[in-house]
């Protein structure tokens, strides 16, 4: 990795942020740029700061972190990291997989236990890999003419083809 990825944490904790914070830390290729308590701050310092990476928790209050993902993806698409007490295979977890979030890392429920150096080095590595994902809008396609009707000249398709392996 050659650059410093620039991170914005968003937490309504403040002492999950400064956690969050002080992991990334200890990367020389993280540095963190800003922290939001909600969605509707973190809009705002995504506009300001231009982060690579947005770490985001998902039960917030306010406008949380699905909303936040929704509408940061149909203004300018940034990768999120999602880090929530959730399990990743709860359905907030997966709404927020399909609203455009790239990865997803469990937060212990006890942050002042020694599980949070496990999840350190997670946080680090998945935090590196999206800062490496590079995103575009994807505009929608627009829909296909019934079979058997022609009007003229079709236009040409701006369509997109997408291949994603996950493992």
């Amino acid at each position: 990795m050659e650059r410093i990825l620039r991170i914005l944490v968003v937490d309504d904790s403040a002492y999950v942020r400064k956690v969050i914070k002080q992991m990334l830390s200890r990367s020389p290729f993280i540095e963190v740029v800003g922290a939001a308590r909600n969605g509707e701050e973190a809009l705002a310092l995504v506009e300001e700061l231009s982060p690579d990476v947005v770490t985001l928790d998902l039960i917030m209050p306010g406008m949380g972190g699905i909303g936040f993902i929704r509408e940061q993806m149909a203004k300018a698409p940034v990768p999120i990291l999602v880090v929530s007490i959730a399990s990743e295979t709860s359905q907030l977890v997966l709404e927020a997989l399909d609203s455009g979030a790239i990865d997803f890392v469990q937060k212990p429920s006890a942050l002042a236990s020694e599980k949070v150096f496990e999840m350190s080095d997670d946080l680090i590595e998945k935090v590196k890999a999206a800062g490496s994902v590079r995103l575009t809008a994807v505009k929608p396609t627009p829909p296909k003419p019934a079979s058997g009707s022609v009007s003229g000249p079709q236009p040409k398709s701006t369509a997109t083809d997408l291949v994603v392996i996950g493992i």
